[in-house]
């Protein structure tokens, strides 16, 4: 589980940049990403778009669509 400071501050910004696509594209929040999937970004802290495509929940698709998004809020948090 996230439980550093800088863990909970990354995984606050995940889930409202979440928000933020499902309200855009008129869909509820867990159909962009589900929650264990964000908290394994927020917990393994994935810097290259092979890292982030080794956590569970992150498919092809995922990868394709939001990827880039991920790895630059993740790239912010460090």
């Amino acid at each position: 589980l996230v439980d550093s400071p800088a863990g909970l501050a990354l995984l606050e910004r995940l889930r409202q940049w979440r928000r933020e696509q499902a309200r855009d594209q008129g869909l509820p929040a867990y159909v962009i990403l589900h929650d264990a999937t964000l908290e394994r970004i927020a917990l393994e802290r994935p810097t290259d778009e092979a890292a982030l495509a080794a956590v569970p929940g992150i498919g092809a698709r995922k990868m394709e669509r939001y990827g880039e998004t991920l790895l630059e809020i993740v790239a912010s948090a460090l």
